[in-house]
């Protein structure tokens, strides 16, 4: 939590850099801090040539509040990049601020006594730009309750403050609508467990007359604890996502731009090759220019052509009509892909502004905020739900006249877990010869060996899980003790070898089937092939 004597020594650094200076841009960058780029002028002239340059940002949320003084190469105010994407920034506060302050000189900067609260007074020495700025200005920073208040007024000969305009946390009681006097907050009893009235963000660091020392220490800190809040917010990462999609799309911008500008050049690039064409017969083989008189203006102008001396020169102005042709064809489609990201700009400026004004608990407009932002692609797409997985219910069960039980598999991998781990090594395996089918295992006591009406039993299980079900006559099923299996290394799931196999002929006895899976459950019974 900051204290008044951080703010204190904040404006105390600020007041020196910006008084007398002239505010030249007003933006707000990616983590929501809002800021003033002032320059110095040669005699405090605003036309004559500018002397230096420095930056007042400006963050409302308690957390990682602030007003200081910056260099402007910590503010990036010379990237062009960001310079454009600025322009474009739709905030109506930043409208105002702009209209109002652009062009107004910085009269002075003050922390009031007491209280976390800091006023900037500007004056327009001459009639400002916009028809409807006032001369005489105070914005006001309140650094107070958990997202502060910023607030730009007219001040009058009195002292009186007019409201023209706030941004404003909307909770408090206060109210700031255009027109009306400002008030200041009351003045908070203090609390028991109030801290002392000393600075807690870099103490450390000592102010130096000239130099802005103290103002990057504390935004570093503080920007810090802002990106670390956004990304564990969904509000923040939503806010983030479109802000990220905006950027993408403005470099596209300036990709499809430069596209553009290409296009100019096939004028050019024709008339090379006209020039090169009718005086082809004057230019010696193997020549690496070609020094040509044009007349399509009327007046004599040469024009310098360079040459492949390896090529024909016919095979050199084709190439260049050729792709003057390419030039033109592409620019119906670069243009109306320029159109397209333009209106998607716009939709990611409206979607970055309705984020901005959402609460970060309101969930329903967060949830319509997700969809807009996939349907915008700054979020990847839903995945598909994936197919619910299937519980293992182990093979299916069944038992055979005298009672011993017959295991089937129920696909590949099912296969080769009930055959090389379930069963044991005198179980007997059963498998329709030359057909795909399931596993089929049937169990053996030592005490009690099956009878033929066992095999039987469980050779008709094994037909009637594989391809030879619906064939309505007795195929051959293989079967062997479950040590005569066999899995190849590397064979994918399902397939086995065996050896010391026997056959038993089964498959055309319908009743026999009925009253094994009758034994079963009733899903079991009713299961499809393998």
């Amino acid at each position: 939590m900051i204290t008044t004597a951080d703010v204190r020594r904040w404006i105390q650094e600020a007041a020196p850099a910006l008084r007398g200076a002239f505010v030249h841009r007003v933006w707000r960058d990616d983590a929501d801090a809002w800021v003033l780029l002032v320059r110095h002028h040669e005699g405090g002239d605003p036309e004559a040539r500018a002397t230096s340059r420095a930056a007042l940002e400006v963050a409302l949320p308690a957390d990682w509040a602030r007003v200081v003084a910056l260099p402007p190469d910590l503010v990036a105010a010379d990237d062009d990049r960001a310079k454009k994407a600025q322009a474009r920034d739709p905030h109506p506060f930043l409208a105002l601020l702009r209209r109002h302050l652009v062009g107004a000189r910085v009269d002075d900067v003050v922390a009031v006594p007491g209280e976390r609260i800091v006023w900037l007074d500007a004056t327009h020495l001459e009639p400002s730009p916009s028809p409807d700025a006032q001369p005489r200005l105070r914005l006001l920073v309140e650094l107070i309750g958990r997202q502060g208040n910023l607030v730009l007024g007219a001040r009058d000969d009195g002292g009186h403050v007019r409201c023209l305009g706030a941004l404003s946390a909307g909770r408090a009681p206060r109210t700031f609508e255009r027109g009306t006097l400002y008030q200041a907050p009351a003045p908070r009893p203090p609390r028991p467990d109030q801290p002392p009235d000393e600075p807690q963000l870099c103490p450390e660091v000592e102010l130096e007359p000239g130099r802005l020392t103290l103002g990057p220490a504390v935004a570093a800190l503080q920007r810090e604890k802002a990106e670390a809040a956004a990304s564990a917010s969904r509000h923040g990462g939503y806010l983030r996502a479109a802000r990220q999609a905006l950027r993408r799309a403005e470099g596209l911008v300036h990709k499809l731009e430069a596209q553009l500008a290409e296009v100019a050049r096939a004028d050019d690039l024709e008339r090379q090759a006209d020039l090169l064409k009718a005086n082809m017969a004057a230019i010696p083989r193997g020549a690496r220019e070609a020094r040509l008189t044009d007349y399509a203006t009327g007046e004599p102008v040469e024009v310098v052509v360079a040459l492949d001396p390896a090529e024909p020169v016919q095979d050199q102005f084709e190439a260049l009509y050729k792709k003057a042709r390419k030039l033109r064809a592409g620019e119906a489609s670069v243009q109306m892909r320029l159109g397209e990201v333009d209106r998607g700009i716009a939709d990611l400026q409206g979607l970055v502004a309705a984020i901005e004004e959402t609460a970060p608990d309101d969930d329903e407009a967060l949830d319509a905020h997700e969809k807009t932002l996939r349907k915008l692609g700054a979020l990847p797409k839903e995945a598909a739900p994936r197919a619910k997985a299937q519980v293992n219910q182990g093979p299916r069960s069944f038992r055979t006249r005298e009672g011993h039980e017959v295991l089937v598999g129920r696909n590949d991998e099912e296969n080769d877990r009930l055959t090389m781990r379930m069963a044991r090594g005198n179980d007997l395996f059963f498998h329709v010869r030359g057909m795909p089918g399931s596993h089929v295992i049937l169990r053996v006591d030592p005490n009690r060996p099956p009878n033929h009406e066992s095999l039987l039993d469980a050779a008709t299980v094994a037909v009637h899980w594989s391809k030879a079900r619906n064939r309505g006559a007795a195929v051959d099923v293989s079967y062997t003790p479950r040590k005569w299996v066999k899995k190849p290394r590397g064979a994918k799931p399902g397939l086995v070898q065996i050896s010391n196999e026997k056959t038993i002929r089964a498959g055309n006895d319908p009743e026999r089937l009925r009253r094994v899976l009758g034994t079963g459950r009733r899903e079991d019974a009713e299961g499809d092939e393998a």
